[in-house]
């Protein structure tokens, strides 16, 4: 009998109370939570990665200095060779996005800085200086975001990137003249023209060629900078090799520029007939032997 007392005490313990369900009911659910929702904007920067949205923040930080540069490039004062270089450093920041990184503090420290010097700058030395600044501020941002590429060719690249075409004719202009004036007369006295050297012209049996201002060289010497540039950017030069390249280039340049107003001399002091096609031809030619050179030793010994 005690048995069986303790047989149902132990099942009663264990198996519910039929009524416990009427008198109590069931037990409350948990109360569902909503998702919250996130604006669409939130979720798209998020995709963005952080290095991008902080290049963004130092670009708009360089609003006056991007707005001075757009209007110099489009107000037919100076060449707009420019956007070509920007255009290759934008086209050179989307081929190596895949090794884009944050950059670190001391760089964002260092671009900030130049940055804001450049605004303080703006006040007191001419634009085209504090522009050159703000693309010191870029380039130390840039140089962080990539540290396997080479620092001193994109640096390059953003300095060309500046309206320095007219600067460089009104500074350069005259000593490269009267440089290729006197270079050309030995060249012309090889072919048999006795030409005089006099300042920025040649002269002749009593005609006088002048070595104008297209003739200097200017442009050609900012394309083969640009070239030089690229290259060392591609073949991952250092900081001298960078600058033995844009040497070896203006050297180059010099030199084709001064074949080029040796070769329209004879035109121009009418011992050759002139038709309108020559002196482009002469000049494309004169610039296609200075990109070998450049190619040429941009690429030898390569590290």
């Amino acid at each position: 009998m005690a048995e069986a007392l303790v047989l149902h005490a132990r099942v009663g313990r264990v198996m519910p109370n039929p009524l416990l369900g009427a008198l109590v009911g069931p037990p409350a659910a948990a109360p569902r939570t909503r998702p919250v929702a996130r604006p669409a904007w939130r979720a798209l920067l998020a995709q963005v990665p952080r290095v991008w949205w902080l290049l963004g923040l130092l670009l708009a930080s360089l609003w006056p200095h991007g707005i001075w540069l757009a209007r110099r490039l489009t107000d037919g004062s100076d060449e707009p060779w420019g956007l070509l270089a920007l255009v290759t450093v934008l086209a050179l920041l989307v081929r190596a996005r895949c090794e884009l990184v944050a950059p670190s503090h001391a760089a964002l420290i260092a671009s900030g800085s130049l940055a804001a010097a450049a605004a303080l700058a703006s006040f007191v030395v001419p634009p085209i200086l504090a522009a050159a600044a703000a693309m010191l501020a870029l380039a130390a941002f840039i140089a962080s975001a990539l540290p396997r590429r080479p620092a001193m060719p994109l640096f390059t690249l953003l300095l060309l990137s500046l309206p320095v075409i007219a600067s460089l004719q009104f500074y350069l202009g005259y000593p490269l003249r009267l440089a290729t004036a006197h270079a050309a007369a030995p060249l012309l006295a090889l072919a048999g023209v006795e030409a005089q050297a006099s300042g920025a012209a040649l002269l002749w049996q009593g005609a006088t060629v002048l070595v104008d201002p297209p003739c200097a060289g200017i442009g050609m010497l900012w394309v083969g900078s640009w070239a030089a540039a690229l290259l060392s950017y591609l073949n991952d030069a250092s900081a001298r090799r960078t600058f033995a390249n844009g040497c070896v280039a203006a050297v180059a340049v010099f030199a084709a520029n001064v074949l080029r107003n040796a070769l329209l001399f004879f035109p121009e002091a009418g011992l050759l007939p002139a038709p309108a096609w020559l002196h482009p031809a002469i000049g494309l030619t004169a610039f296609a032997a200075a990109l070998l050179p450049i190619v040429s030793f941009s690429h030898w010994r390569a590290r």
